[in-house]
């Protein structure tokens, strides 16, 4: 079993405003990636699919990002929305993400929530690859560039709660560089939205309207 991890409570700084919010294709930002991440969750045998999670940490209730159609298919497909409307450093929000843990879940993909460049195909393979081999780290990669989500292997549960202040993630896995199982992936599908015109340029770009 496999827990997607969607962060969704940062304060978006740079942005200047709620960036999760923002149009995206028949959508919003996070619409978008809580989409992608359902496409790759139904589409796998059925078996499977009932035992895959979905979390997601909001500053915000579900009703501002997602229609109400795709509401219902969230929680039917074992997502839980995580509404805390306090800022959280990055370690606070990891933690609030691993939550009521799963014994029979062996791995955790934490996924940014404004990566809009994140696609089904390349999700799946991610997913695939995880649960195939069970890795420590299954980490996707363009060129030598680490990118979201990688997936921890719930070994690393008691390191990734540790974590203080805005340490993320990448703290635990930069520990043990023997131990990713490295995944190329299209240089595109890290795409994240952090400033307005990086919006506007990946608007752009996939023809968004």
């Amino acid at each position: 079993m496999v827990r997607f991890v969607v962060m969704a409570a940062g304060l978006a700084s740079r942005m200047g405003k709620d960036k999760l919010a923002l149009p995206w294709k028949n959508t919003t930002v996070l619409g978008h990636v809580l989409d992608t991440v359902l496409s790759v969750v139904k589409n796998q045998p059925s078996a499977l699919a009932s035992e895959m999670e979905i979390r997601v940490v909001a500053r915000q209730p579900i009703e501002k990002y997602v229609s109400e159609d795709r509401i219902g298919e969230f929680y039917e497909h074992n997502g839980v929305w995580l509404f805390d409307p306090n800022p959280r450093p990055l370690a606070e929000t990891i933690r609030i993400g691993l939550q009521d843990l799963n014994s029979e879940v062996h791995s955790y993909a934490f996924l940014q929530g404004d990566q809009v460049g994140v696609t089904a195909q390349m999700l799946s393979a991610c997913l695939a690859e995880v649960i195939n081999h069970t890795p420590d780290f299954l980490v996707p990669m363009t060129g030598e560039t680490a990118g979201s989500p990688v997936f921890f292997h719930k070994r690393y549960i008691p390191e990734l709660s540790a974590l203080q202040g805005e340490q993320g993630g990448r703290m635990v896995l930069n520990l043990y560089p023997d131990r990713w199982r490295k995944f190329p992936v299209e240089e595109g599908c890290l795409d994240d939205v952090d400033t307005p015109e990086q919006y506007q340029a990946l608007f752009s770009q996939h023809n968004v309207y």
